[in-house]
């Protein structure tokens, strides 16, 4: 039988009434100003990859923290200028070639092919319409265009964050209420140790693998061994299982050429495997910088579902800031329920 003391009065507070309605606000303001924010984002993130080459020019060779800043946002330019240069080039000629091979094997194997991709006439505009998922190509150039302003946007912020020693962390602490100050701080540190750590290590993995693939590649006379290579450097963000997609994908473009030559290619590549796993990985990274494969897969996917490119970018560094903010959540609930004991 229900009385009247069944129902329990819930009272909100002012205090409660506020904190959700700024909640509210800011994820609206992220969501209408994504782009500016995934800017400062990758500018942060760039930020604290850079800090040890730039602490090593202003502590160890004592050039001072502004001119080494400055010197290693130039070298970042000069080497971001060089590749789209010289590499892009060739990467948009060798690409065209690429995907018209790669779906003429899924073709004859499975009856399926890339779609959008026409085998015996596929060009540069085609490769543009490929990439950009159908748009037109002035739109595709429009984009271009954005891009460079957003990536200039956020080389400015890299050279401001830089300048000064711990920069995001006293961004942070100037923007941060007093009472949101400490446990914001003790978040963002625990993550920015483990990302510099892992962009680090990371890199170095990416760039071994990538490197090793398209040597490999080439000496045994695969086509499109560039192409692989970068493939192999950009799948290595997913460990494990990044050398078995692009082993896949040099097996179905080597298989139309030889089919010992597809053999050879699949066993390159265990080979590969081995040694990014038991050698590769536990020297550069170690077990504490590891990314879980799932959460790797899940970042990326979600990243690019919501924001393309720059999610894929920036999907594996937010999805290790939760992982820090639950983990200091546990740590905080831990420590109550040992001090209510």
């Amino acid at each position: 039988m229900w009385g009247m003391n069944s129902f329990q009065k819930i009272e909100i507070s002012w205090t409660s009434f506020w904190r959700f309605f700024i909640f509210c606000a800011l994820a609206a303001l992220i969501y209408f100003a994504w782009d500016s924010f995934s800017v400062l984002l990758v500018g942060v993130m760039v930020s604290m990859g850079v800090e040890p080459l730039v602490s090593f020019l202003s502590e160890k060779l004592k050039f001072g923290r502004i001119f080494g800043a400055i010197l290693v946002v130039l070298m970042l330019v000069a080497i971001f200028a060089a590749a789209i240069y010289l590499i892009m080039p060739i990467i948009f000629s060798e690409l065209s070639g690429f995907l018209s091979h790669f779906s003429q094997s899924l073709s004859s194997i499975f009856s399926v092919g890339l779609p959008g991709v026409n085998v015996g006439n596929f060009g540069l505009d085609q490769v543009i319409n490929f990439v950009a998922g159908g748009a037109s190509v002035p739109s595709v150039i429009s984009k271009i265009f954005s891009s460079i302003i957003l990536i200039f946007s956020a080389i400015i912020i890299t050279l401001y964050l830089s300048i000064e020693k711990e920069g995001a962390g006293k961004m942070l602490r100037i923007i941060l209420p007093d009472s949101y100050e400490r446990p914001v701080i003790a978040i963002f540190s625990a993550f920015e140790t483990k990302m510099r750590r892992w962009l680090g290590s990371q890199l170095v993995v990416s760039l071994s693998i990538g490197l090793m693939v398209g040597l490999g590649m080439w000496l045994m006379g695969v086509r499109y061994a560039l192409i692989l290579g970068i493939l192999a450097g950009i799948f290595e963000i997913v460990p494990i299982i990044g050398p078995v997609m692009t082993g896949l994908v040099a097996f179905l473009v080597a298989i139309s050429d030889s089919t010992i030559l597809a053999v050879y290619a699949v066993l390159f590549f265990f080979i590969i495997q081995q040694f990014e796993s038991y050698i590769l990985i536990p020297l550069v990274m170690g077990k504490s910088m590891r990314v879980h494969p799932v959460i790797a897969v899940i970042s990326l996917l979600a990243g690019a579902q919501i924001a393309g490119f720059v999610g894929i970018v920036l999907g594996v560094p937010i999805a290790v800031l939760v992982q820090e903010i639950l983990n200091y959540l546990a740590e905080r609930k831990e420590h109550r329920s040992v001090l209510n004991l």
